[in-house]
């Protein structure tokens, strides 16, 4: 990594996680939260190393999301009314947040959160899908 990447990661994530994005720490917080990541982006590494420290369980978003999301990640989200659906953070494409979002939102009542930076194919997105809480 380079020293502007380098740069430019540590402000993304200190502000991810310093506060600027509270939904993103809140959902991070939350015990049965999973987390998406796709390496390849110029976050990728910083967002990995803070859901480790967090103990997340964490998957890298590959080459096929939609597989991912039926193989592994579907699982994880069926519940029984007694439970409510796992929360999902994440930063990927944004074309592989688009196919999550759809796909995690027919599952439950989620609420959306999400930052989009960049434009084009490197557009990415860092995102919460979090269980909306009814009283």
């Amino acid at each position: 990594m380079d020293r502007r990447a380098f740069m430019m990661t540590g402000a993304w994530l200190s502000s991810a996680a310093g506060g600027a994005w509270p939904w993103l720490a809140d959902a991070a917080a939350r015990r049965d939260t999973l987390a998406v990541i796709d390496s390849t982006l110029a976050g990728g590494p910083a967002f990995a190393d803070y859901v480790a420290r967090m103990k997340l369980s964490v998957f890298e978003a590959g080459d096929d999301i939609g597989a991912l999301w039926y193989t592994t990640l579907a699982l994880r989200f069926r519940q029984t009314p007694a439970q409510t659906p796992a929360s999902l953070i994440g930063l990927t494409r944004a074309s592989d947040y688009f196919v999550l979002r759809e796909l995690a939102t027919r599952v439950g009542q989620l609420i959306e959160h999400s930052h989009e930076q960049g434009a084009g194919p490197v557009a990415h997105v860092a995102f919460a899908l979090t269980p909306r809480l009814i009283l």
